[in-house]
């Protein structure tokens, strides 16, 4: 089959009309023998009732119509028909060249019967199209990601619609020969491949971790090497039906997977291989692997089946199973050296790019050849012969990837705010981005710096990092040198109310607080953050006073309730005077003592003088 007209998949552009790929049960291309074979009509009757078809909404469909094929296609304006109104002809008016009103022709007639408009504008654009005849979006979507692994080889460009595959080629001159040759039955194998897909679904009780299953890491290698889709829908009746969309055997194995995991509540593992590869083993070898998966099975209290594109295994403890997928790991490269090799140190932020990469996924998408990739560890498993084309390319891509990428661990969290800016603003770093034209990002949680960019971009942004970085560690040596950081309150400029000014004073001083270092207990005390210091008290001259000289003297006193005399005793101070005579009579011995007179006389005083504050 050739393409005509248009940029030309297999060539440049020829007189004629446009290749089409027969569909299922009819030829599409039946109408452009038909126009050709009489005059091209300029106009067309369509049904009332299919005119929505041709203007699709919002006028898209017509508006590429016009724009493919470089006619001008004028719909009558009119009001929308009625129930009895819905057969009623509409002529729809053709303009412009023989060879466009016969594009339009087409394409409106195949638009009618369930076509798209896409198909057509790529028929003329001389893309190769393919009706592929699929049921479902789940077909379209895994021939699709299938398909994109060839892009790079041929040097061309897919896309997948409703009802065709449209290629069209990058190169210039398009393909001939062999390639286009190649193409062709790349291109027949997929869609067939994507025809014969098989759908299963596995019943996943609500207890189950049912809504990380896209992360699934035992049915991650399937995924990735043969496309396997998973849909996770609504519950229903207690219970949620997971849709498995993929080639028959990967589906398989990942249903089981999904069903030993999801809804016998097992944990589950598995290990790549290329199809039948170990059970391709040589007789003495196959035994002797045998028997070390059944010490293995003994070991880890796990079960190992042999599928034909996985080994799984199946346990009650999660680490039993992962220890046996370890240990599994390092016998397969033993058995067969030249089938199996674990890649290990690869940088996490470059894993998904390597999966990505349209050169590794041509060699995934070769029989002989499967990869799974860890992106937390770092390693790529690969199987198969093509090892080292597969480490050719990775290291290709790793080698791009170094002269772009620059990484570098900061000692604490501090080091990397300084490198954000001022209250982790980003002002700093947004500066060094703008200078440097390089993207650059720092995770204070990772304590790490990264630094991406075209190798100028990268050199530039790499050094004023650093020149940051030693920034830091000169101001940490300044700060050491002089005793440890102060901070100052920064003062409040502005015309608000003093009882605010004062408020908004004491935050930025407990902002400077929260920022470490020490603050002065003057400027507290100051701003009202510590209380006052206590005056120094002066010594009380009463203390210095001395002690009253008294006298205990027993006296009678009447008592009114019991109507007698009754002897009291009562503390008579002698006064200064007295007090220093019988000091000084002690002494010098001229002084004489009270009589027995004078003290009965004082006592009666100090009776008087009590009797009188009481009343």
């Amino acid at each position: 089959s050739r393409v005509v007209g248009g940029k030309g998949l297999f060539g440049p552009r020829r007189t004629g009309p446009p290749w089409v790929v027969k569909g299922r049960g009819r030829a599409v291309v039946g109408a452009m023998a038909e126009v050709e074979e009489a005059e091209v009509p300029r106009s067309i009757e369509v049904p009332s009732s299919l005119l929505g078809n041709i203007i699709g909404r919002g006028g898209q469909v017509i508006k590429r119509l016009i724009q493919a094929t470089k006619c001008q296609i004028e719909v009558p304006k009119g009001p929308k028909p009625t129930p009895d109104e819905e057969d009623r002809p509409v002529i729809i008016e053709l303009s412009g060249s023989d060879e466009a009103r016969r594009h339009a022709l087409a394409a409106i007639r195949d638009v009618l019967e369930g076509g798209e408009a896409e198909d057509h504008a790529a028929r003329i654009d001389g893309a190769l199209v393919v009706n592929h005849g699929f049921e479902g979006r789940q077909r379209e979507s895994w021939t699709l990601w299938r398909l994109t692994a060839y892009e790079r080889e041929f040097g061309v460009r897919f896309e997948v619609g409703r009802r065709a595959v449209r290629c069209w080629s990058e190169r210039r001159g398009g393909l001939v020969g062999a390639a286009a040759t190649r193409l062709s039955a790349v291109l027949d194998a997929v869609v067939q491949q994507g025809r014969e897909l098989v759908e299963l679904e596995v019943e996943a009780t609500l207890d189950s971790d049912y809504e990380n299953v896209h992360y699934d890491k035992a049915v991650a290698p399937l995924v990735d090497q043969y496309g396997v889709l998973i849909w996770l829908p609504q519950p229903e009746d207690g219970v949620v039906k997971l849709k498995v969309t993929g080639p028959a055997e990967p589906a398989r194995d990942a249903a089981l997977l999904l069903e030993a995991k999801y809804s016998k509540g097992k944990s589950t593992a598995g290990v790549l291989q290329v199809s039948g590869q170990v059970q391709g083993m040589p007789e003495g070898m196959a035994g002797d692997f045998a028997n070390d998966i059944r010490n293995l099975e003994a070991e880890y209290q796990v079960k190992m089946k042999e599928s034909a594109h996985i080994l799984w295994l199946v346990g009650e403890n999660a680490e039993g199973v992962e220890n046996a997928r370890k240990m599994l790991v390092q016998m397969l490269p033993f058995y067969l050296p030249d089938g199996f090799f674990m890649l290990e140190g690869l940088p996490q932020e470059v894993v998904n790019e390597i999966k990505m990469d349209s050169g590794i996924r041509y060699l995934m998408a070769k029989p002989d050849c499967a990869i799974s990739f860890d992106r937390i560890q770092g390693t790529a498993w690969i199987c198969g012969v093509h090892r080292e084309a597969v480490q050719k390319r990775i290291g290709e891509m790793l080698g791009k990837w170094e002269s772009e990428h620059w990484e570098q661990e900061l000692e604490d969290y501090g080091v990397a705010m300084w490198l954000l800016g001022p209250q982790s603003s980003g002002q700093w770093l947004h500066r060094m981005e703008t200078e440097s034209g390089a993207k650059i990002k720092c995770c204070p949680n990772a304590l790490k710096v990264w630094v991406e960019g075209k190798p100028l971009q990268l050199e530039e942004g790499k050094r004023l990092v650093l020149a940051g970085l030693q920034q830091m560690t000169d101001k940490r040596a300044n700060d050491e040198a002089s005793g440890g950081r102060t901070f100052k309150a920064k003062e409040v400029l502005s015309d608000i109310p003093p009882h605010m000014k004062a408020i908004m004073e004491k935050l930025a001083i407990l902002e400077t607080m929260k920022r470490g270092g020490r603050v002065p207990e003057s400027l507290l005390r100051e701003r009202g953050l510590l209380p006052p210091e206590e005056p120094k008290r002066e010594r009380s001259r009463s203390r210095e006073r001395a002690p009253a000289n008294t006298t205990a003297v027993e006296v009678s006193e009447w008592n009114p309730a019991t109507g007698e005399m009754e002897a009291s005793t009562v503390d008579v101070e002698m006064g200064s005077a007295a007090a220093s005579e019988p000091a000084a009579a002690s002494v010098s011995g001229d002084a004489p003592a009270l009589s027995d007179a004078e003290r009965r006389a004082r006592a009666l005083q100090a009776i008087q003088a009590r009797a009188g504050g009481a009343a």
